[in-house]
């Protein structure tokens, strides 16, 4: 027992989280590890490419049957897109499309790094938990706490990035994103699924500070109005689902056109500012 307790006790004292873990974000911050480079690569501030954050709260999420055909339908008409994946989903079965998006991902480190994270910025926690407080409609504790953690280190992130921009691909991404405003001062769209795990109040509140994006509810279309439409990319009855399947596997469009693509790519474009960019860089 005396040997037991001695041990316990010297575990406690100096392999606490707040002691180990610290030293290994110093490693990475300032070691010789690089992340891929991308096409919003900052050079100076009269040159740098302002990026549009594609935030997936989970990926791959098959409540979002089109994200992969999204991220390259964006690519393709040269939308400076950087999409972030918060959280690997080992289980999910890995298809042509997923494989095919995968390496243009940036994916956050375990949970080890980010509860590290959220332990060593205390200010900035107890500031995202005092603005929880003072809402009327709140998102669940365990949402929170999981998008918090996912918010303190994306943080540094879109600094080094130059986000502009952060598009919230699902309600519980939209939480992280909502963060990421009130500490960074980004701009927020987001895309609604059918089926959602936050209240229908919460997200009506969350989509008055968003400046515009796609729901899968008509009835909150026509109540936002402005740059909400209606999303494509989501199903709701089983013919359009069995649309869905038909577009993964062949690769062609049943459900959504290249209008309703050029449409998303350019409303993202101004809510970041890269097309005002664009006009000053190459004027006519």
């Amino acid at each position: 027992m005396r040997f037991g307790g001695a041990g316990r006790a010297r575990i406690e004292q100096h392999f606490r989280i707040e002691q180990t873990v610290a030293p290994l974000i110093n490693l990475f911050e300032n070691g010789q590890f690089q992340r891929p480079t991308s096409v919003c690569k900052v050079t100076n501030a009269s040159e740098a490419t302002l990026c549009i954050a594609y935030l997936i709260d989970q990926w791959p999420d098959r409540e979002l049957p089109l994200l992969e055909r999204e991220v390259e339908e964006m690519k393709r008409r040269n939308v400076p897109i950087l999409p972030f994946v918060c959280e690997l989903n080992s289980s999910a079965r890995l298809t042509g499309a997923v494989e095919r998006v995968a390496p243009s991902l940036e994916f956050l480190p375990d949970a080890m790094v980010l509860e590290a994270e959220w332990r060593t910025t205390p200010a900035l926690a107890q500031q995202l938990e005092e603005d929880r407080a003072q809402r009327s409609s709140r998102a669940p504790g365990a949402i929170f706490l999981r998008q918090g953690r996912f918010a303190l280190v994306l943080r540094k992130l879109f600094q080094e990035k130059n986000i502009s921009h952060v598009h919230a691909t699902s309600s519980r991404a939209l939480v992280c994103a909502l963060m990421l405003k009130k500490v960074l001062g980004v701009t927020v769209s987001a895309t609604i699924e059918p089926r959602s795990e936050l209240s229908r109040e919460w997200i009506q509140n969350a989509l008055s500070e968003c400046v515009g994006g796609r729901l899968s509810s008509r009835k909150l279309v026509e109540q936002r109005g402005g740059a909400f439409f209606l999303d494509k990319t989501t199903f709701r009855s089983a013919p359009r689902k069995t649309l869905g399947q038909i577009t993964r596997k062949t690769h062609i469009d049943l459900t959504t056109g290249s209008r309703f693509w050029q449409q998303w790519a350019d409303l993202l474009l101004r809510w970041s500012g890269s097309d005002r960019k664009s006009k000053i860089q190459n004027p006519k």
